[in-house]
């Protein structure tokens, strides 16, 4: 009897311990993106041919309505600045993007402007529009400098990179913006925003996942129930098995942020991307 009740205890051991393991794979071990290191463009070997007739089409201006367009990256360069989100550099881009991707903050008192990071102007809509009106070099956008130029662009599209609060942000812009829907594309952080930015009446909608850490397995589950304008990643992504994934199965992507022609060309060609932000191409 005591060896039996030993050896029912060695497999009850042997049963815990790798249910155990499953249990840690399922929910935790693969829960993340484990991103390898970068390849390095400069070691990628291409076909040169291939490489010269792209930039010729580029630079051609050549772009069929069947291709997405390129993004402006922080509403794209500007005087060798970055990350500028200014009027200035919506205005001088205009002429080469339809499509600006924006980085906003709601104000502690509720109001949308442009900015990347947090600073002491955020802290109320005056206070920052103080910030504007004594910047010599740009200005960065708040909600009323930016619908003063949408109606000035009405074909401009947005997208938005609203880092504090996602969806009272765009609950402000769908009150404050006419034809909301149609000059916003929202960038989504994770899967269950999709349905309540829709339900605000936003047409297109854009999942970013340079904050979401789950794997590429959990994206493609979390796809089926979407219907999405695109899906843009950081490049550490757009490196996994992730774009080709998409490209089978018609979801459009998007790459950041990338501002060389070799890249461009590795990325949408070698890597399958369909398309990138950019600042500038050179």
């Amino acid at each position: 009897m005591y060896l039996l009740l030993k050896k029912n205890n060695i497999y009850f051991i042997l049963i815990f311990t790798i249910i155990s393991i499953l249990i840690y794979n399922f929910f935790f071990k693969e829960a993340n993106f484990k991103s390898e290191t970068l390849l390095s463009i400069n070691k990628i070997e291409f076909d040169i041919n291939e490489y010269e007739n792209f930039v010729k089409i580029i630079q051609s201006g050549i772009n069929s309505e069947k291709n997405l367009p390129l993004i402006a990256h922080a509403g794209g360069g500007f005087n060798d600045l970055t990350y500028t989100n200014s009027i200035d550099a919506l205005e001088l881009n205009k002429k080469n993007y339809k499509f600006f991707e924006l980085d906003f903050f709601l104000t502690d008192d509720g109001k949308l402007v442009c900015a990347h990071d947090w600073s002491e102007n955020l802290k109320s809509f005056s206070k920052f529009q103080t910030y504007v009106n004594n910047k010599k070099d740009f200005k960065p956008c708040t909600y009323l400098s930016l619908k003063d130029w949408l109606k000035l662009n009405p074909d401009a599209k947005i997208i938005t990179d609203i880092k504090n609060d996602n969806l009272s942000g765009l609950k402000f812009i769908s009150k404050n913006f006419e034809n909301f829907e149609k000059n916003f594309i929202p960038q989504i952080y994770k899967p269950n925003e999709y349905k309540i930015i829709r339900d605000m009446g936003y047409e297109n909608i854009i999942w970013t996942l340079y904050r979401y850490k789950k794997n590429n397995k959990k994206v493609i589950n979390s796809l089926k129930k979407m219907n999405l304008f695109a899906i843009t990643m950081p490049k550490n992504r757009a490196q996994s098995d992730l774009p080709l994934f998409l490209k089978k199965n018609n979801i459009k992507s998007y790459v950041h942020t990338i501002n060389s022609m070799k890249e461009y060309f590795i990325y949408t060609n070698y890597f399958q991307v369909d398309q990138i932000y950019t600042d500038w191409i050179k």
